[in-house]
């Protein structure tokens, strides 16, 4: 009688559903950044999800270091059977190969791109004093010859270039650059009027402008953000201006096409999924879930884009 419990107990267990547990090998989410910043948290709804969707656990992998650079570089080395992915932002896949004197990967050619998973805007801050109202307004004052000083969170940052890439479209003006380590040092500067303008992330940009301790003067995303969607878009001034950083998942070249189409399809549901999209809101950043045709081409242009505009600037590093 036991054993015929016993194998009835083993027969209802195996008809058990699949998705009861992850089952196999980890799936390695490496990503380039310390734990608890943006980036980290981003990857980790990204990691969830792909672990509940693909019935596989998921690990994600924390290898901070060159701006990013080390953790593509593992994805970029690693097999390409879906064993390791990338959660890989904008910097190194479109700007650190213009300012970097040596990469040990090439974005353009290292990589199956999958999905660009979410979009994080970059705003124009101004200090409340600052008489400029909006761009065309500080295009006037920058024309005029006043002064202004234009902060950033550091050199070669998506913000800093962002910055450049203005001044240029506006018909290359000039704002004297001032660079800080951070968020943290910059925002009491333009709190105090020490510097006029600040380019952020949002982050941490548009805290200090629902409490009206800053302005924003725009929003660098080509369509307004849902995030803050009666702040204006630099591209209503400037038609066609784009400047935003993102998150996107990776794969080593050389995947086989009916895995990297299994991760595409459940990243794109990932991003399409309402929980998700709350999620990333809270974490102040909008789902995208692109295609990998669309992801490859967002690489291709931005890569053009920002090679020009970092040059310009003179940043390098080691």
């Amino acid at each position: 009688m036991k054993r015929i419990v016993m194998a009835a107990l083993a027969l209802c267990a195996a008809a058990l559903p699949a998705m009861a547990q992850p089952q196999g090998t980890p799936i390695r989410l490496v990503v380039g950044f310390p734990p608890g910043g943006g980036i980290d948290l981003l990857t980790r709804v990204l990691g969830t999800e792909l672990q509940a969707r693909l019935n596989r656990p998921v690990v994600v992998e924390n290898r901070a270091g060159a701006g990013g650079n080390l953790a593509a570089e593992i994805v970029a080395r690693a097999p390409p059977d879906g064993s390791v992915l990338g959660s890989i932002p904008a910097g190194p896949l479109v700007i650190n190969r213009h300012i970097y004197r040596t990469m040990q990967f090439d974005p353009l050619a290292d990589f199956t791109p999958i999905s660009r998973f979410a979009a994080i805007p970059v705003v124009i801050l101004a200090a409340n004093d600052f008489p400029p109202r909006n761009i065309a307004e500080l295009a006037e004052w920058l024309r005029a010859g006043r002064p202004a000083a234009c902060g950033t969170p550091g050199a070669g940052t998506t913000q800093h270039l962002a910055d450049m890439l203005l001044l240029r479209a506006l018909g290359n003006l000039d704002c004297t650059i001032v660079h800080y380590r951070g968020t943290g040092p910059a925002l009491p500067d333009l709190l105090n009027g020490r510097i006029q303008v600040y380019t952020d992330t949002v982050v941490t940009g548009l805290p200090p402008t629902r409490d009206g301790r800053a302005r924003a003067l725009a929003i660098a995303s080509r369509t307004r953000s849902s995030l803050a969607p009666d702040v204006p878009t630099v591209a209503e001034t400037i038609p066609g201006f784009e400047a935003e950083t993102w998150l996107a998942l990776m794969g080593p070249k050389g995947m086989a096409e009916d895995l990297a189409a299994r991760l595409e399809a459940a990243a794109i549901a990932i991003a399409r999924d309402p929980a998700v999209v709350a999620k990333l809101r809270e974490l102040a950043s909008e789902a995208v879930g692109s295609t990998r045709a669309e992801l490859a081409q967002t690489i291709r242009d931005q890569d053009a884009m920002w090679g020009p505009v970092a040059r310009a600037a003179g940043v390098t590093a080691d």
